[in-house]
């Protein structure tokens, strides 16, 4: 995801004295746990014994070589089946895009249809995640007493 402008309101904020990076990492870390929630009650939760994948799914925010990253995901074994559904059922599904993965479908049994949670949880932020990003940044200015 690539945000408008942000350049620009780094290099101000640098000039200014700035901690641009604190700054990325908080509207990151803060758009992450919003993405974190939604996927948390978008995932479908089984009858018996429900509540895994849901509980799973977990939010992180690294930094390596300058670069903030924020991430959204599960360790459950079953949760790309559960996303992108599998047999017949799953390879027919108007789901999100398919797995960067490449996915082989059975075509020897029905299966079950996707029931997307991560991605349509990213999809449906992705404007609030960048708001959230680009406030952060003009705080910091506005501590440093820029406009």
């Amino acid at each position: 995801m690539t945000i408008k402008g942000l350049n620009s309101l780094i290099r101000k904020l640098d000039a200014l004295g700035g901690n641009s990076q604190k700054a990325l990492k908080t509207g990151i870390r803060k758009g992450t746990m919003l993405v974190q929630g939604d996927a948390k009650e978008l995932a479908p939760v089984a009858e018996i014994d429900g509540g895994l994948l849901r509980g799973s799914i977990q939010a992180k925010v690294t930094e390596k070589n300058g670069d903030i990253t924020g991430k959204v995901s599960t360790n459950v074994e079953y949760a790309a089946y559960v996303e992108f559904g599998t047999g017949q059922r799953g390879e027919g599904s108007p789901s999100p895009p398919k797995s960067p993965e490449n996915l082989n479908y059975r075509q020897d049994w029905a299966g079950m249809d996707a029931q997307p949670y991560l991605y349509p949880a990213l999809n449906q932020n992705k404007e609030r995640v960048k708001a959230i990003v680009k406030d952060e940044l003009k705080k910091e200015i506005r501590k440093l007493g820029g406009n």
